[in-house]
């Protein structure tokens, strides 16, 4: 049975949970240097969380910095690098399709 790609964790990017608990593939690592500390350096939304040693990044936002991230991201489109700019998008979209106070996602790169 092949792997679903939206589940497979040894792909690099970040993820996030749905509704049903399945961590799923909200963005594709695209190289580059940014990641999930950027949201919280460049545009203070959301807190970091302790992974116990392992060497993923979480970060968990709140309903409205997930809708403010959206709005930094399109504000500051020239001013960050692309793929940091549409993974903020992409963790947006996701999240939009989703009830809940707060969303966490985690990067494995």
């Amino acid at each position: 049975m092949a792997a679903d790609s939206n589940t497979n964790n040894s792909i690099l990017g970040v993820y996030g949970t749905d509704t049903k608990g399945k961590r799923r593939l909200v963005h594709r690592y695209q190289g580059g240097d940014y990641g999930l500390e950027e949201i919280v350096e460049y545009f203070q939304l959301g807190r970091l969380e302790s992974t116990k040693g392992d060497a993923d990044t979480v970060i968990v936002l709140s309903a409205r910095e997930v809708r403010d991230l959206k709005t930094m991201a399109d504000a500051h489109s020239f001013d960050y690098e692309e793929g940091f700019i549409e993974m903020c998008l992409e963790m947006q979209r996701f999240a939009a399709n989703l009830s809940g106070d707060s969303f966490q996602f985690t990067a494995n790169f």
